[in-house]
């Protein structure tokens, strides 16, 4: 069996999405607040790049190879080239409402308890961010193996 080998930029981009994972489910420690909020903010600097060159790199590519192989699947494709610049829209967002935090976080020390709801909503929203790219990453494979290798009967 061959064993499918990561691309330099999927690795990296793999390596990034698992950091700013860890970075956000990290349980938040008392008194550990700017700590976390940098971190956080330094895993999402590193997958924001990786991202937005895996989808240039390797979704973009799909997404031509699925338009080419199956023209039934044009409007998936069209979703998913939206969904792609919604996903990098929303990081822009994220990290800019993570800097905005960060001065909370600088200032907040011995009540770190008053912002702690908008930690926790940032954390989600990080989190659903994720969530979606995975979804996005799973939608391409499998529009590609549909293109590629679907049953069209007889008649096509």
């Amino acid at each position: 069996m061959a064993t499918i080998t990561a691309t330099p930029v999927e690795q990296s981009m793999q390596e990034s999405m698992s950091r700013l994972e860890a970075a956000l489910l990290a349980p938040p420690v008392s008194g550990e607040l700017k700590n976390w909020t940098a971190e956080a903010i330094e895993a999402l600097q590193t997958f924001g790049p990786a991202w937005i060159a895996y989808v240039k790199e390797v979704l973009h590519p799909q997404y031509t190879e699925i338009a080419k192989s199956d023209n039934d699947l044009l409007r998936r494709v069209e979703q998913m080239l939206q969904e792609d610049k919604q996903l990098v829209t929303d990081l822009n967002d994220l990290q800019s409402r993570f800097h905005e935090f960060a001065k909370r976080a600088e200032v907040a020390d011995k009540h770190e308890s008053k912002i702690a709801e908008n930690r926790e909503a940032l954390e989600q929203a990080g989190i659903a961010l994720l969530v979606r790219i995975k979804k996005q990453q799973s939608a391409a494979a499998t529009w590609l193996y549909e293109a590629q290798y679907r049953e069209r009967g007889a008649g096509d």
